[in-house]
């Protein structure tokens, strides 16, 4: 829990500092109103306490101790006091709202969209409140319902700064870089330090290397008073600026300053769960404790069951390459692809994380098994992915961790295994932003990062020696050195023909919503800048080189 438990009594001493002599509801509610809008919120905190400690009830003492909570980061306990505000207001759409809100920063997304729907229900005219649930929306992922509410918003309110950055932010996700430019600018006309905008400016502007004009930019923003989230996503663009500028130190810098302010904001979400690396060491245990020559379900033979002519998992690592050959593999005429969905996390937890669940898994069998495969199938048909006569590639780096799972479910599947230069792997990971979870909040550590590497890696090579997995093992530089034999050798395994439409993957992701934080080096095409980056941080990579060094000599990278 982030914080403590509400606190409703009151200090005889404070009350003698404020000289508080208030006794009717009305005379306090107008007392706490002038406090919160002086912004003097240990003031109305105060109030708002003695007030409900003598027995007055009014929604405005709710919303002041709410206030409060919030500007010390207690967003549970704020909860708590809008919640008791709602009760005595059920239809005011103002509350609703700042639920809706509360329910946002602790990452309930469902139920922040349920508030801000409630609010839209009494108050449909409210763009403010549309804003707020486009920023939820696009939190849950659901990108296209986010964008409508977002422009619902500039509808009703043409200057709404942070509507216009987020579409902005939308369009250049979609590879739409004149949209996102002028939505940009047309938000920093609406409020000149919104930072969205500076920054999607400053990542265009680190793009197209005028990394000098993108470091001023950011630095003059980062002067400024930048809300928590914000200065990460800013810090790490500096890095990338400073990095294009040729000043790798100083980016570096940059990087750890940006993943320790996102440690910051997102580490309270984890706090009283294993971290990553520790539920790595549990399952790799398991793993080697089980007996696997029982996890061998009768081989299914021509059709995967679900109307693919073939199914493939292309995973590895993250930042190994995997959304390059994906786009790759999009172009084929003969070929559906999903991107970085988890269906398989559920049961993966469910059956790798203990003996108990290792045992399950190698017993399960029959209608069961069924079952849990036909849920799978329904989750991407769900998706509107049209993969009837084609080959099915379920893209999801980190699907390596499943891989006892996708054996047992689907034992005819192929397993396209992505490699790139560990040193250049574990840099890139600490480099890019992604959105945290329990495994990406390893990443915002450099050794961390080279430990849940070296996990990872240790348990896809245990899978791969004790199950009869069909793997190829594709190599990011081997794509970029020759794109097409790579690709071929690839399209060989999966049982298509090479077209030449693969080349031109580029073009094919400038028009795609891609969810990875690799889609704008995609849309860049093949470039060899990207083999071999951790030579520029080979000072600062020294520390973890031990811990990756197993993996360098094992995947053939040598010392260079």
């Amino acid at each position: 829990m982030r914080g403590g438990n509400a606190v409703f009594g009151y200090d005889a001493v404070m009350s003698q500092t404020l000289n508080i002599e208030l006794q009717s509801t009305a005379e306090t509610v107008r007392a706490v109103a002038q406090a919160v809008g002086a912004a003097d919120f240990p003031r109305a905190r105060a109030l708002a306490e003695s007030a409900l400690s003598r027995g007055l009830i009014h929604p405005a003492f709710f919303n002041a101790l709410a206030l409060s909570s919030e500007r010390q980061g207690r967003d549970e306990e704020a909860l708590e006091s809008w919640q008791r505000a709602r009760s005595l207001a059920p239809k005011d759409p103002r509350i609703l709202s700042a639920i809706g809100l509360c329910f946002l920063r602790l990452h309930r997304f469902d139920e922040a969209i349920a508030a801000f729907d409630e609010a839209l229900g009494i108050e449909p005219a409210n763009a403010a409140t549309h804003q707020r649930k486009g920023m939820a929306l696009g939190m849950a992922g659901r990108q296209d319902e986010s964008e409508r509410a977002h422009r619902r918003a500039v509808q009703l309110q043409p200057r709404n700064a942070e509507s216009l950055a987020s579409l902005a932010f939308i369009a250049a996700r979609k590879g739409d870089s004149a949209t996102a430019e002028r939505l940009a600018a047309r938000a920093l006309d609406a409020d000149a330090g919104n930072a969205t905008a500076h920054v999607i400016l400053a990542q265009r502007e680190v793009s197209q290397g005028e990394c000098a004009a993108a470091e001023n930019r950011l630095r003059r923003i980062l002067d400024a008073n930048l809300p928590p989230h914000g200065r990460a996503v800013a810090l790490g663009v500096l890095g990338d600026a400073l990095d294009g500028l040729g000043r790798p130190e100083e980016a570096f810098a940059a990087y750890t300053a940006a993943n320790e302010q996102q440690k910051q904001n997102e580490a309270w979400r984890f706090e009283g769960k294993p971290d990553a690396l520790a539920v790595m060491d549990v399952v790799i245990a398991n793993y080697e404790l089980a007996d696997w020559h029982e996890l061998q379900p009768p081989p299914a033979r021509g059709s995967t069951g679900s109307g693919a002519t073939q199914h493939a998992f292309l995973l590895g690592f993250l930042r190994s390459g995997t959304t390059v050959l994906e786009q790759a593999l999009e172009a084929h005429e003969a070929v559906a692809t999903l991107e970085e969905r988890d269906f398989l996390g559920g049961l993966a937890e469910r059956w790798l994380t203990s003996r108990s669940g290792i045992d399950e898994l190698q017993r399960i069998e029959g209608e069961s098994l069924a079952q849990a495969r036909e849920q799978y199938w329904e989750n991407v048909r769900a998706l509107g992915i049209r993969f009837d006569g084609k080959v099915f590639v379920d893209k999801n780096p980190l699907n390596t961790l499943k891989l006892p799972v996708i054996w047992k479910l689907f034992p005819t599947a192929k397993v396209l295994l992505a490699l790139r230069d560990p040193r250049d792997v574990v840099l890139s990971c600490f480099r890019r932003q992604f959105e945290v979870d329990l495994i990406k909040l390893e990443l915002l550590d450099l050794e961390t990062t080279a430990r849940f590497y070296d996990r990872v890696m240790r348990y896809g090579e245990l899978c791969r020696e004790s199950l009869p997995i069909d793997v190829h093992v594709h190599r990011y530089e081997d794509m970029v050195a020759d794109f097409e034999q790579s690709v071929r050798a690839v399209c060989a395994f999966l049982g298509i023909p090479w077209q030449d439409s693969m080349k031109d993957f580029a073009a094919t992701a400038r028009n795609q919503d891609i969810r990875s934080p690799s889609a704008d080096q995609v849309r860049r095409g093949l470039y060899t800048d990207g083999v071999g980056q951790w030579r520029r941080y080979e000072k600062q990579l020294a520390p973890i080189l031990p811990i990756l060094r197993p993996w360098i000599e094992r995947f053939g990278y040598g010392e260079s």
